[in-house]
């Protein structure tokens, strides 16, 4: 007897290793479970929770391709805080310089022709970085400058991977050219606007179908011609970036 009874507490030994072995399987089971669920939330409930945190903060939105934007505002910034980097232009507000027209260190800026002002435009959301001439060409040249190269492939990776277009237009100044090359402001303008978005097309690799081409000579300046430092900021290349609706 005494035997038959040891030989059934062994049996009850082995009952209970199963019973441990069966709660770590559980516990196993409940872990992956959890996991799938959480990598296949509800994507609709998601949307709702940023859409209404942008009513509420007017900064992230949503669009229909599901992803979230930065407001104007911060893709100006965040693209002046890049050119910035490139240490070769003085990156300038022109809406915050125009209130004091041609204080002393905005005329050493247009007139070393390395500024780079970035100006609101019309419609919310867009925007324009003007070039000063020297900053891109050599004067009366429509060859762009190796130096123009880091500048031009930031914005050339900003309108691959941002809903923009870009209109690039070409501007000089109201002092007659007649070169070899160029026989009026019209043809010099045009021809710099094209250097500009050829790099933008064929180096940056952005699609034509963002980019277009303009060249308006003297036609709108953004400053008098009477005075040099006006001239020198009407010879210019502006790129103008208008939000995909």
């Amino acid at each position: 007897m005494a035997k038959k009874k040891k030989k059934t507490e062994d049996e009850g030994g082995g009952a209970t290793w199963m019973v441990t072995f069966s709660d770590l399987s559980t516990l196993l089971l409940t872990f992956f479970v959890l996991l799938l669920s959480m990598s296949s939330l509800n994507e609709k409930a998601i949307r709702s929770t940023f859409q209404n945190f942008d009513k509420t903060s007017g900064i992230l939105f949503f669009k229909e391709m599901q992803k979230i934007r930065k407001s104007p505002d911060m893709v100006i910034q965040d693209l002046i805080k890049s050119l910035k980097s490139v240490y070769i232009a003085d990156v300038r507000r022109l809406d915050e310089v125009s209130k004091t027209p041609w204080k002393k260190d905005f005329k050493l800026v247009v007139s070393s022709g390395n500024a780079l002002l970035v100006k609101k435009r019309w419609n919310p959301g867009d925007f324009s970085f003007i070039f000063g001439d020297q900053l891109l060409f050599e004067s009366g040249s429509a060859e762009l400058k190796p130096s123009a190269y880091p500048i031009l492939d930031k914005f050339a990776r900003f309108l691959n991977e941002a809903s923009y277009t870009a209109y690039v237009d070409g501007h000089t100044d109201n002092v007659p050219i007649n070169s070899p090359e160029f026989s009026s402001n019209e043809e010099l303008a045009l021809a710099r606007g094209y250097a500009v978005l050829n790099y933008l097309s064929t180096h940056g690799q952005v699609p034509s179908t963002k980019l277009a081409l303009a060249g308006y000579g003297e036609t709108q300046p953004l400053a008098g011609n009477d005075t040099p430092e006006g001239r020198q900021l009407n010879r210019r290349v502006e790129i103008i970036f208008e939000k995909i609706k």
